[in-house]
C-alpha cells in the first residue's frame, strides 16, 4: 500500500470509530493504530488530527482497563 492509500484507510477507520462502541472500537483503534505505523514506516507524515485520536483513544483503552479492577 502506498502512503496515500494508508491516509485514506485511516482516515476511513476514524470515521467508523466516532460511531462504534465496546469492542468493535478496540479493534477498530488497533487497525489505525497499524495504519499510521505503517504510514511512519513508509517515511509518511501523520496527521495531527489523526495522532491524536489515536493517543485519545489509548488513554480511553488505559482507563477502561482501570474499570475493571477490583478494590
Amino acid at each position: 500500500m502506498t502512503i496515500e492509500d494508508l491516509l485514506e484507510k485511516a482516515k476511513s477507520l476514524e470515521a467508523k470509530i466516532a460511531t462504534a462502541e465496546g469492542d468493535a472500537r478496540y479493534a477498530l483503534h488497533q487497525e489505525l493504530h497499524r495504519a499510521l505505523e505503517n504510514i511512519r514506516a513508509k517515511g509518511g507524515a501523520v496527521p495531527a488530527h489523526l495522532r491524536n485520536l489515536d493517543l485519545e483513544l489509548v488513554d480511553e483503552e488505559v482507563e477502561d482497563s482501570f474499570d475493571n479492577m477490583p478494590v
